[in-house]
């Protein structure tokens, strides 16, 4: 679905955009204010998937949308405000509203939560998650425990998950991180099978040797078949805007860095 809706949009504009190269009507599009529309866009989309922690990240992106979307209407000769009028007035708002969080407690306290249940194919499972808003999240500095599926949730900031400093118990692990904005870093050991699939909505991403950069989508996947293995580890990383980088480093399995 998101597919298609994103096919739907690009391909309205470049409608839009030939009929104006062609002189039919000036729909007032130029460049940059269409990209800086796309880039809020897809912020707001990304926080509109973080439920409660999301208001910084949705102002963020109603100011980029809004930037863009009022130099269109000014070029087209709709409206008198143009964008620089809205990137001057709106950034001391997104100030305050960040300022407001951090002194709110957002920065560093994360809730966490875990619970267990019952599903067709397995006996039981438990999971847990770790939600953000703001700021630094960084999981695995000192020994842990992984025996339960994990789930990082996290706004704006940079989050570093490190699987190597684990003791992974047999079996399926499915571990979830889903970023907004910042900079992501995801480190897995050798030892166990791993099945992984990385997105980055505009920005970088590299995954072990390989590495995308740009808009409108970069995915990556691999998986890692480890002979007598007793566990996997099934991966899934997202990121709205920013980099990701996922590292590879079975030498410094249950080593902490």
């Amino acid at each position: 679905m998101k597919r298609q809706i994103w096919g739907v949009i690009l391909l309205l504009l470049g409608i839009l955009v030939l009929l104006q190269v062609i002189e039919v009507f000036n729909f007032g599009l130029a460049f940059w204010p269409v990209v800086l529309l796309l880039i809020g866009v897809v912020i707001i989309w990304e926080s509109l998937s973080f439920g409660w922690t999301s208001w910084v990240l949705l102002g963020l992106g109603l100011w980029v949308g809004a930037i863009g979307l009022f130099s269109i209407l000014k070029n087209a000769e709709i409206v008198a405000i143009g964008g620089g009028d809205i990137a001057r007035y709106g950034w001391p708002l997104i100030l305050v509203a960040i300022g407001l969080s951090i002194l709110l407690g957002d920065r560093f306290k994360g809730k966490h939560s875990c619970w267990s249940g019952r599903d067709a194919e397995n006996d039981g499972w438990k999971k847990c998650s770790k939600f953000g808003h703001i700021g630094d999240l960084y999981h695995g500095r000192a020994p842990w425990i992984l025996d339960t599926d994990q789930e990082f949730h996290h706004g704006i900031g940079d989050v570093v998950i490190d699987l190597t400093t684990a003791e992974i118990r047999p079996g399926l692990h499915r571990i979830l991180v889903k970023v907004g904005m910042g900079e992501v870093i995801v480190r897995v050991p050798g030892g166990v099978s791993l099945d992984i699939q990385a997105a980055v909505r505009i920005g970088e991403l590299r995954l072990f040797e390989d590495e995308r950069s740009g808009i409108s989508g970069l995915n990556l996947t691999r998986v890692v078949e480890v002979d007598g293995a007793e566990a996997t580890l099934q991966i899934e990383a997202l990121l709205g805007i920013g980099e990701m980088e996922i590292l590879y480093l079975p030498a410094l399995a249950g080593v902490v860095k």
